[in-house]
């Protein structure tokens, strides 16, 4: 009867005086998603101004990609590939995520050789597709950029290397930069669509100066022209001409615009006027698809 009675009188104990007995949960760990990138890029000689902002901006890539919550696990690997009797046809450099050997790596390609105009674009995803050690449990992703089609050799299987990708959930991401003819874009939009991977057109940007003092920025993608009439900013300069289009950041260019501002890109070529070098939105693509596959795995950005 003590007993009950005792139990009784903690039950009606004003609940400031009953003991509190804490209960401590160890915070839940979410996991980390593996992303593994792997860049395969043409490195012929028309190739400089896509391989120089890959170098400079591989940090920002990378930390961009970094900063979601969870922060993905990301490794990035390397396929450089020019054409058969150039003096290094191709060069591998596996997926590490110690950014620092990768830009060690990254500094060391130069854009040179090639000379005819198709490439061996189907050494380079060999290189990728079989040589690369991806990790068991990381999405895969392939950027393709090049400015040409693929010299087809018999040794490599285009269609095979393309089913390859896809069974293996490997997706390819294709980049058109400057130059690529419609054999080119041909091929490059059935590689990202029977992957899972999307195709676009780099957008190269150059700010021009008006008589009257105004700065307009000119947007070439993909052969079409278009025309900002004010100075696009950094981070606007990164969206493709086509999605500044639809935000009515740019319009088609007029002719006599596009009349102007090749004649003022050919000036400065001949040492006339100082006009800055165009830019092009590479790593703003790479960026926004890596960050898009981390948001389908559950990252927040």
């Amino acid at each position: 009867m003590v007993g009950v009675a005792m139990a009784a009188m903690a039950a009606s104990a004003p609940a400031s005086a009953q003991r509190y007995n804490p209960v401590f949960r160890h915070p839940v760990q979410v996991a980390r998603p593996h992303i593994d990138v792997v860049f395969v890029l043409d490195a012929t000689g028309s190739m400089g101004d896509e391989i120089e902002p890959v170098k400079q901006h591989i940090w920002n890539i990378a930390n961009q990609i970094a900063s979601g919550n969870p922060r993905p696990e990301l490794r990035v690997g390397l396929v450089i590939y020019r054409d058969r009797g150039d003096a290094e046809p191709t060069r591998m450099v596996p997926l590490t995520g110690d950014l620092d050997q990768m830009h060690t790596a990254l500094m060391g390609v130069t854009a040179q050789g090639g000379g005819d105009y198709p490439e061996d674009v189907d050494a380079g995803l060999a290189l990728a597709l079989h040589e690369m050690n991806w990790g068991e449990r990381s999405a895969r992703m392939v950027f393709l950029v090049g400015d040409a089609p693929a010299q087809r050799y018999p040794e490599h299987d285009h269609d095979g290397l393309v089913r390859y990708a896809a069974d293996r959930q490997i997706e390819v991401s294709t980049i058109e930069c400057s130059g690529l003819d419609a054999r080119g874009r041909s091929e490059f939009a059935a590689i990202a669509q029977r992957t899972h991977g999307m195709m676009t057109a780099l957008t190269y940007a150059q700010d021009q100066q008006l008589a009257d003092g105004r700065t307009q920025t000119i947007l070439r993608q993909g052969g079409r022209v278009y025309v900002s009439d004010r100075r696009l900013t950094d981070e606007e300069r990164s969206e493709g001409a086509d999605v500044l289009s639809r935000r009515g950041l740019a319009r088609p260019a007029r002719a006599a615009e596009v009349a102007s501002a090749e004649s003022a890109g050919a000036a400065r070529g001949r040492g006339g006027a100082p006009m800055a070098a165009p830019t092009n939105n590479i790593a703003g693509v790479i960026t926004r698809r890596v960050q898009a596959r981390a948001s389908s795995m559950g990252v927040a950005y």
